[in-house]
């Protein structure tokens, strides 16, 4: 009696194995399909946005750019403010450049020598701006300048990007 009473729980067991195994291929596998391929489209999407992150907007790769930075600061007397005071802006000058831009190995050795006209063209375009407008809008003074100095150049496009570093203002 104890034997047959052995044999049939564990067929129960055994039945009710097979019942939760089919309950769970049938309900949890699909589940576990969908978040798979949740899982694969984010971690493509994040291969693609680790491969873009060597481009900018505009296809040039951050392997193709060059960095030059001013040997000195400029010094700048900033246009009138509503305050009446005088206010200078002081800041170095990286130029970001292009090296397969058309122009590049033209200009690449001239930079040292026309690092004085550079900044005077600089310090003509900071000069028409108050404290006010260089705080709230360096994009566009940075865009303007990058402009000047590609015309010196004849508008080749071999300076990439300028930007101020360590801008102090009184």
């Amino acid at each position: 009696m104890k034997k047959g009473l052995i044999n049939i729980i564990l067929l129960v067991l055994a039945i009710t194995n097979i019942v939760l195994t089919a309950i769970m291929v049938f309900a949890v596998v699909p589940a576990m399909n969908s978040a798979n391929d949740l899982v694969s489209k984010v971690s493509s999407a994040i291969n693609l946005e680790k491969e873009n992150q060597t481009q900018y907007t505009d296809g040039i790769s951050i392997d193709n750019l060059i960095v030059y930075n001013f040997e000195s600061k400029v010094t700048v007397a900033l246009s009138g403010s509503s305050d009446d005071n005088v206010h200078y802006a002081q800041f170095g000058v990286t130029l970001s450049l292009d090296k397969t831009a058309e122009g590049y190995n033209d200009y690449k050795d001239r930079l040292a020598t026309d690092e004085t006209r550079m900044i005077t063209t600089i310090q003509n375009v900071v000069s028409k701006y108050t404290i006010t407008e260089i705080q709230n809008n360096q994009a566009a003074i940075l865009e303007e300048i990058t402009l000047k100095l590609r015309e010196m150049y004849n508008n080749t496009m071999f300076i990439y990007d300028t930007a101020f570093v360590n801008i102090v203002f009184q």
